[in-house]
């Protein structure tokens, strides 16, 4: 469980990181639009993440075979694979979320 932590903490510095450089490359604000970024990276870390292998397996396995992917479904073969990455842009949207209440 410390590991999953440990991991969640230094993927939020990383994104962090990653929007301050964004920030500056294209100059918009960081604290206005934080936790818009991290909000909408978490969703989309959580829509293409699952054991199955993401919304893009999900569409060309409706395509290939309907009567497969019918199974998966049935066998609850579709649920999402969280990992320290989607943990950490959730902090990041948290902590940002809590700069901006503070901010305004």
């Amino acid at each position: 469980m410390k590991k999953i932590i440990s991991w969640s903490i230094i993927s939020s510095i990383i994104i962090a990181i990653a929007v301050w450089v964004a920030s500056i490359i294209f100059t918009f604000s960081y604290s206005e639009w934080s936790f818009f970024i991290g909000l909408a990276l978490s969703v989309i870390i959580f829509f293409f993440n699952s054991s199955s292998g993401g919304a893009f397996s999900k569409g060309a396995a409706l395509e290939t075979s309907e009567f497969e992917w019918k199974n998966q479904k049935e066998k609850n073969e579709m649920r999402a694979n969280l990992g320290v990455v989607f943990y950490g842009s959730v902090l990041y949207t948290i902590i940002s979320l809590i700069v901006i209440i503070t901010l305004y």
